[in-house]
């Protein structure tokens, strides 16, 4: 079945033995039939050959003729456009929620669309019944369009085909078990994709960039995201922190539960505990009534705590209770509750040095530092000022309801040489500056520019070879050189030779000499 980058293999993702368990529980149990479906109208009949069940939808799937006559008339082709139909259309692009379909003559499905990498792969559906407290009406549609020996068949008694009926909490139950079965359809999808970070690709889960610094950072939130491990995301103001940690979320098996973020450092002191965990009435002046905590409302998914280096002493106890053992005391409450939430810590201070102070506390540290994830500062990041920059431009422009702008050299070249203290933040509100001041010219010049940056001298570029000898200093040269030209040429070694104006035989003898090889791989 055809995807729009590649083929997905609905039958062979459907060997995984939690989605076979589940399709024969459906079937068993309930009756029902169960299809993938592609947004382009292919499907594959999910549901397991054994089962004794013999019900008239079956002998619906199984036929391309049409039932019954004129207006009235009903064929599975039908069917599966209409089930198409409403995957594709937007309220199904807009939510992981089953879908409610019936469709003539009458038969109802439940459909969950299926999401990979942030576009829709597909829909899992499940057919073939009718809504019990609507039995006459439903049972009364089919019948009509019913062929005369299947009619005569029903009515002979227990042996015939059956019209299935679903009360409500059976198609709640319905629900749960295929919102199970997608989240194992799409866990397979990532487990057989191959990564999502290629060396040409500049956009990953929302975040942009193009450096080395950059493409690392994404490969290493890929491989701890479908993990529950408590991760530490470290980073000056303005890196991404936030962003950092919805990919994290958007790329793990928590996905469809809520993700959190709350800023530990906007909420005054007295108020955290009351805010993380909740409170019950009459907990303090104020409050009313019971409220429920941001851990509980995560319950299931990811809750990000912001700036974590600002939280003090004593919640930093209940936060490690919570991490350690998944329980907490809402404020005023005697009675413990469960949570099952991964948390996320983000912060721009120097959590070691905080604990050598001793203001942060060394348990809690060594808890939440299961894994780091450190965002390079935007300065750090060779190539993505300018490539940010163009970005951003255009993203303005179109904001703003302008024409399509471009940075002159000068203004990039100024924009590269800043030391971007507030990092992609600064660069983006400095960009958008930059395009409303230009006004309509087609091209912004360096004159826009703050006056911190139009004035700033170009550092000059200089190599420290103090206490080195002559032989040594012209091998770092030559190292960094050829190292560089690899690195731009993706490695090309023939390109490289030919740009360094060596012969590549000479290119390859360097390389081994110093170890450039295992350089790369560490890179």
């Amino acid at each position: 079945m055809n995807s729009s980058d590649g083929i997905v293999d609905w039958n062979a993702l459907s060997l995984n033995e939690g989605i076979q368990l589940i399709t024969q529980v459906m079937r068993r149990h309930l009756g029902v039939r169960v299809f993938a479906l592609t947004p382009d109208g292919e499907m594959v009949d999910l549901t397991p050959s054994d089962s004794a069940r013999n019900t008239v939808f079956d002998h619906f799937v199984r036929t391309d003729a049409r039932w019954g006559e004129d207006e009235s008339r009903a064929s599975m082709v039908q069917t599966r456009e209409a089930w198409t139909t409403a995957l594709t259309e937007e309220k199904a692009a807009k939510s992981n929620e089953s879908i409610r379909v019936e469709t003539t003559p009458g038969f109802c499905a439940h459909i969950v669309p299926i999401y990979f990498q942030e576009e829709l792969k597909g829909g899992l559906v499940v057919a073939g019944f009718i809504a019990a407290e609507k039995a006459a009406d439903g049972v009364e549609a089919i019948r009509v369009v019913l062929p005369e020996h299947l009619r005569e068949a029903i009515d002979d008694g227990d042996d015939g085909p059956t019209i299935v009926q679903l009360h409500r909490e059976e198609r709640r139950w319905l629900d749960r078990l295929a919102t199970s079965m997608a989240s194992h359809l799409t866990e397979e999808l990532v487990r057989r994709a191959p990564s999502m970070v290629e060396e040409s690709a500049t956009r990953f889960c929302g975040m942009l960039g193009k450096s080395k610094e950059m493409k690392k950072l994404f490969r290493n939130i890929e491989k701890v995201a479908r993990t529950n491990s408590t991760i530490l995301i470290a980073g000056e103001n303005g890196t991404g922190k936030e962003l950092v940690a919805q990919a994290i979320h958007r790329l793990s098996r928590r996905r469809e539960r809520p993700f959190i973020a709350v800023n530990c450092a906007a909420i005054p002191a007295d108020l955290i505990a009351s805010e993380l965990f909740g409170h019950v009435k009459g907990a303090f002046s104020g409050a009313h009534r019971d409220r429920k905590g941001l851990f509980e409302a995560a319950d299931g998914g990811t809750l990000l705590l912001d700036e974590i280096g600002d939280m003090e002493h004593s919640l930093q106890t209940k936060l490690l209770r919570v991490l350690q053992e998944g329980t907490f005391l809402p404020v005023g409450d005697t009675e413990v509750r469960n949570v099952d939430v991964r948390v996320l810590c983000a912060t721009n201070r120097n959590l070691e040095e905080m604990v050598r102070q001793r203001e942060f506390r060394r348990d809690l540290y060594f808890r939440i530092r299961v894994i780091k994830l450190a965002i390079p500062a935007l300065r750090d990041r060779d190539g993505d000022v300018e490539f940010l920059a163009r970005h951003f431009v255009n993203a303005s422009a179109r904001r703003h309801g302008k024409k399509e702008k471009d940075l002159s050299l000068e203004c990039l070249r100024k924009l590269s040489h800043h030391d971007w203290p507030g990092n992609v933040r600064e660069l983006e509100n400095e960009i958008e500056r930059l395009v409303i001041m230009s006004g309509d010219e087609p091209e912004i010049g360096s004159q826009w520019l703050s006056t911190k940056m139009a004035e700033a001298d170009e550092p000059e570029p200089t190599l420290d070879f103090e206490g080195y000898e002559l032989p040594e200093a012209i091998e770092i040269v030559e190292r960094k050189m050829i190292f560089e030209g690899l690195q731009r040429t993706g490695w090309n070694k023939s390109q490289t030779a030919r740009e360094l104006g060596v012969s590549r035989r000479n290119l390859i003898r360097k390389v081994a000499r110093y170890e450039l090889e295992e350089e790369r791989e560490n890179d």
